[in-house]
Formats: structure tokens, C-alpha cells, sequence
């Protein structure tokens, strides 16, 4: 658990070799470090205050902050409306009505805000979830071949011997990476599940009301979606019992400082999960289309390696399988541009002639 936690520190740094893509990136790396800083910032009582902060007339009031904080409050749904107290929140005269209960007085429950933060935490925590299976997966091959070949010049290191031993690589090592590139697609679908899911569970979580919230927003003609969703002033109605045993009612009515800030996070997360589903579904189907269609193939060969021939980048992208072609696609994203032409080049002739290689090892793929 203290290895899955400490991969966290991976975040703030700039990869060198780069396994994945700006996709992936966006989910691990982008809504990861966002939904922590949110997280951190609704737990700095010197920006907010106190969470709860309630008004009763009673020597136990702190008592009665810490049960509305912990079994939450309510409100009453007349008393949203923009015309009563506008932007000071509702009327205490109706929020502490004796008959609250009253069928034109509909409740709405707000048990969500005292969760709020640890639900972000959980949410980073799936959200890396994909990209840890993907680094584990990996085992840093690319590392240790794409080592100190990356940079603008081309190094000492990078021989006749060295590129052989590459060409060799790929050649002999046909199918190998089949399993590589699936468990990549694999974990691109789980990035894809992963948001849908997020975005399914923060409705629950807000009862019903996330999914329409952004667009509520935008639309909203009275009634502000962001009050009813995250109002700043709730009633809690505490019982205790008296002297003689007789039970006793207690109303208080609460601020809730945290819901100025909670209905801005909401709506960025909003706005942020709809993008990261509209991507992620593109990553998925331009994903399928170059697994199954070599054409597609040689065409990203030659938009990723500059002035590379029709030619060469058809033959690779026939005679390899769609595994050693995702792989050594990957495998160019950390190669000097001269570098990765050479090696494709190379690579070419030697699938067109498998005699011209000085030699040809046994190449032992990990799975």
C-alpha cells in the first residue's frame, strides 16, 4: 500500500520516457493533482472557517454543531426561490416554521458536505488506479531502450551496433508486443469506465443532480440550481431530553461557509467530466481503428517520423503486427527525430530481406 502511495510523487515530475499518451496524462497525472488540490483546499480552515457554524439560543451549541455536521441538515424548497432575502440566502422566519413538514413545505435533505473531501481523495485514488496497472504492466522496456537516445543531438551511443541490436529487437521479437498493446487499450478502456462511473456516483452522491447541473445552470430561470444544491443556510432539528424526561425540540438554523466553495469546485468537475468522457471515447475508437487497419498505420508512420517514405511506412506497417507497430510507435516518442528515421528505415529493409542483418539473436519477450 506505502509503494501504491508513493507512486504519487510521480505526478509533480517530468517524465523523461513517456509510456502513454496526453490523454492518459489528462486522467493521472491532470485530474488526479486537481481533485487533491480540491480536496486540500475544503480542509484549510483559515480560508473558511468552521464547516458548520450554527445559531441556538442553548449552552450546548457546540454539541448541536457537531450533530448537524455528523447526521446533516435540511432545507425547505419555497424558501429558494431568489425573491426572499436575495443573496443572503433564505428567510430564518420560514426556515424555523414549526411545520416544516407541511405538504407545500417540500424537504431537501444535505447529508453530502461532510464527505465532500474524502470522496475527492477516493476519486484521485481510481483515477490512478489504470495508470499504475499501465506502469506495472510496462516494466520499463522503453526505459531501457530509448535510453539516452531522446535528446536534440544525436549521442556517442547511438552506433551501428546499437542500432542493429534494435533492428534485431523488432524483427525477431514478431507478435511479441501484442499482449503489450492490449493491456494499454485495456487500460484506456478503464480510464473510459473509470469517468462514466465518477460521473454516475457524483449524482448519487448530490442526490440526483449532478448530471444536470452544468446545464441547469446555464439555463436556470429563478430557482439558482447552485442554491438548491449547495445551499449556505439549512435548518437542523435536534431532540434532547429534559429533567422530567420529557422530550425536547431544539431548531437551529446553520451556515454552511463550505457550500460558497463546494458549488464552484462541482461545476468545474462538471464541465471537466464531460470533457475527459468526449476524449476518452475518441482515445477508445482511434484506438480500435489503428489496431485493426494497417493503412491507418502507415499513415501515423509517416506523419510521426517527418519525410519518411510511402513506402518504407507501408511495408512496416504491413509485415509487423499491430503490437510491435504500437510499440514502436511509443518507442518514437522518445527517440531524436534523425534517429527514429534511421531506425525505420533500417527496419524496413531488413523486413524486406531478413539476410541483409548481421545477425539475428533469439529475442525473449516478458509478458
Amino acid at each position: 500500500m506505502m509503494d501504491f502511495l508513493n507512486s504519487f510523487k510521480s505526478l509533480i515530475k517530468v517524465e523523461q520516457i513517456h509510456t502513454d499518451d496526453n490523454i492518459f496524462k489528462l486522467h493521472y497525472k491532470f485530474t488526479v493533482i486537481m481533485l487533491i488540490v480540491f480536496s486540500v483546499l475544503l480542509t484549510s480552515k483559515q480560508y473558511f472557517g468552521d464547516p458548520i457554524n450554527c445559531e441556538i439560543h442553548s449552552k450546548s451549541s457546540e454539541v448541536i454543531e457537531t450533530y448537524c455536521w455528523i447526521y446533516g441538515t435540511f432545507t425547505v424548497k419555497k424558501t429558494l426561490k431568489e425573491n426572499i432575502l436575495s443573496g443572503l440566502g433564505p428567510d430564518p422566519r420560514l426556515l424555523l416554521s414549526e411545520t416544516p413538514q407541511d405538504s407545500s413545505d417540500e424537504i431537501i435533505t444535505q447529508k453530502y458536505y461532510q464527505w465532500v473531501c474524502i470522496v475527492f481523495c477516493f476519486q484521485a485514488l481510481l483515477f490512478y488506479i489504470p495508470r499504475y496497472l499501465w506502469k506495472t504492466w510496462e516494466g520499463g522496456r522503453l526505459r531501457l531502450l530509448a535510453k539516452d537516445l531522446g535528446g536534440p543531438l544525436i549521442p556517442n551511443c547511438w552506433s551501428e551496433e546499437t542500432k542493429e541490436r534494435l533492428i534485431s529487437y523488432m524483427i525477431s521479437g514478431n507478435y511479441s508486443h501484442n499482449l503489450y498493446a492490449l493491456r494499454f487499450a485495456f487500460c484506456e478502456l478503464l480510464n473510459f469506465i473509470n469517468v462514466v462511473c465518477q460521473i454516475i456516483f457524483m449524482d448519487w452522491f448530490l442526490s440526483g443532480q449532478f448530471t444536470s447541473y452544468g446545464i441547469a445552470l446555464a439555463l436556470y430561470n429563478g430557482e439558482n440550481p447552485m442554491t438548491r444544491v449547495f445551499p449556505k443556510v439549512t435548518k437542523c432539528t435536534y431532540y434532547n431530553y429534559g429533567p422530567s424526561g420529557g422530550r425536547q425540540k431544539q431548531d437551529a438554523l446553520c451556515v454552511l461557509p463550505l457550500n460558497i466553495v463546494n458549488e464552484k469546485l462541482f461545476l468545474i468537475l462538471w464541465v471537466w467530466f464531460l470533457v475527459l468522457t468526449i476524449v476518452s471515447f475518441y482515445a477508445l475508437m482511434y484506438r480500435m481503428i489503428v489496431l485493426v487497419s494497417p493503412k491507418v498505420r502507415m499513415y501515423l508512420l509517416m506523419a510521426h517520423a517527418k519525410f519518411l517514405s510511402k513506402k518504407t511506412a507501408n511495408v512496416i506497417s504491413k509485415k509487423i503486427s499491430f503490437g510491435d507497430y504500437f510499440f514502436l510507435y511509443q518507442l518514437g516518442k522518445n527517440l531524436n527525430p534523425l534517429i527514429y528515421k534511421d531506425l525505420l528505415i533500417s527496419i524496413s529493409k531488413g523486413l524486406m530481406d531478413k539476410s541483409s542483418l548481421p545477425y539475428n539473436p533469439e529475442v525473449t519477450m516478458p509478458v
